[in-house]
């Protein structure tokens, strides 16, 4: 599950005040299964839902969904686009929101027997599909209510291969 362990540190670095209490993102896997092959070695395909629970959120969506959005584009870029999230949202109290997002994540493990010494090599394979349209290292999400609206900082993060 080191994908899954990538995406929470990309949502605790990008989005604002997560990374002062990373504990209010809560991460589970949903309807896992595991793809494989019968043959010599034992390579094979985790495939889950991953749930990820935002607690208390009272930001602005758009800091959660756009470094996600940003994320899955490099490292699960074969989704389907109706399909590549979902999301809930338990509206409490003082503008706050318990924020569900769910996404479908694979990750490939390579797994080579050699049967004269014994041994399995066991090694992730964590897919990374960088844009090369756009280069940039530090990201700035900017946002306004209205057009007669400055501008404003909402969020910034590093990119996701910064």
């Amino acid at each position: 599950m080191k994908k899954l362990h990538r995406l929470r540190e990309r949502l605790v670095t990008a989005v604002p005040g997560l990374d002062r209490d990373p504990d209010r993102l809560l991460t589970f896997v949903e309807e896992g299964s595991i793809e494989f092959r019968r043959g010599r070695d034992l390579t094979h395909e985790y495939r889950f839902v991953a749930q990820l629970v935002l607690t208390d959120f009272t930001g602005d969506l758009d800091t959660v969904m756009l470094p996600l959005l940003q994320w899955l584009a490099e490292y699960q870029p074969d989704l389907d686009p109706g399909e590549a999230l979902t999301f809930e949202a338990e509206i409490l109290a003082n503008r706050a929101v318990d924020l569900a997002l769910r996404v479908p994540l694979t990750e490939r493990v390579i797994a080579r027997v050699d049967c004269d010494t014994g041994h399995i090599q066991a090694e992730h394979s964590l897919s990374h599909f960088p844009s090369h349209a756009c280069m940039a290292t530090r990201w700035q999400l900017l946002v306004r209510e209205t057009t007669e609206q400055e501008w404003s900082v909402a969020a910034e993060w590093d990119a996701p291969h910064g």
